[in-house]
């Protein structure tokens, strides 16, 4: 688990402060247990020094990426977040600077428009790239579509909120990409009653073959909570060498 006190502090708490002092009750972010994830992917690989991050809201995760990042030779992390002084008060920026990082750099634009200038200016360059941001199917898809052209072989991806049946179709999509490999291990908990239902019922019915033997609806409303854990991890093993027609059901 990452030491720090103010990822301690705002998780005992649950109140955040902007660069003037405001206070803000904490109404988004990732939890210990996937900070604790985040945290361990990079400080277990030495090779990891740039990251990017879309989504950065009150900047928990921001914190556990640059704690594990702090003391290696030339870190640099960028974070997508157009929402930053809008939506969050600035807080996850008052947060990264209160922490002592001054190795990170805000984009104030949305992702579509980021991620493609910076994936012609440094595609490939990325160690790690962390995704958070709007959670619809098709936009989650976008971001791991220019995260794939921004990472280096090596390097990761990383999905948060993957219980959500948007996230968890387009993760599912993205499974099936040859040139990876998921790395994932955090357990997710069943907390609303279709995730408690599709808990159970996987002892039973696994996921996979409930894919092939149950409606669709059903599958999405049910099964899409509980194939993957809350935030996914996979490795970049290869160049992506997919052919122009490639597919795969997912």
């Amino acid at each position: 688990m990452v030491s720090s006190p103010i990822i301690d502090e705002i998780y005992e708490t649950r109140v955040v402060r902007d660069s003037a002092g405001n206070e803000y009750q904490l109404a988004a972010e990732v939890g210990r247990a996937e900070g604790d994830y985040l945290y361990r992917l990079i400080s277990g690989d030495s090779s990891i020094s740039k990251t990017l991050e879309v989504g950065c809201a009150f900047g928990l995760s921001s914190l556990h990426i640059c704690e594990a990042l702090r003391g290696r030779p030339d870190p640099s992390h960028v974070i997508v977040d157009p929402g930053q002084a809008r939506s969050w008060h600035g807080v996850g920026l008052a947060n990264l600077e209160r922490a002592g990082i001054d190795f990170f750099t805000h984009i104030a634009e949305p992702s579509e428009f980021a991620l493609p200038e910076l994936a012609r200016s440094r595609g490939g360059s990325f160690d790690l790239v962390f995704i958070d941001g709007w959670h619809t199917f098709d936009h989650t898809l976008l971001d791991l579509f220019y995260a794939n052209l921004l990472v280096r072989v090596g390097g990761y991806i990383v999905v948060d909120d993957c219980t959500w049946r948007s996230v968890s179709a387009a993760v599912s999509y993205f499974k099936n990409y040859p040139a990876y490999r998921e790395v994932s291990e955090q357990g997710i908990p069943a907390h609303s009653l279709p995730e408690r239902i599709a808990k159970a019922s996987s002892t039973v019915l696994r996921p996979a073959l409930a894919r092939r033997v149950l409606p669709a609806g059903i599958y999405d409303r049910y099964y899409r909570r509980v194939r993957f854990p809350s935030m996914v991890g996979f490795q970049k093993i290869a160049e992506d060498a997919r052919n122009w027609d490639w597919y795969k059901g997912f």
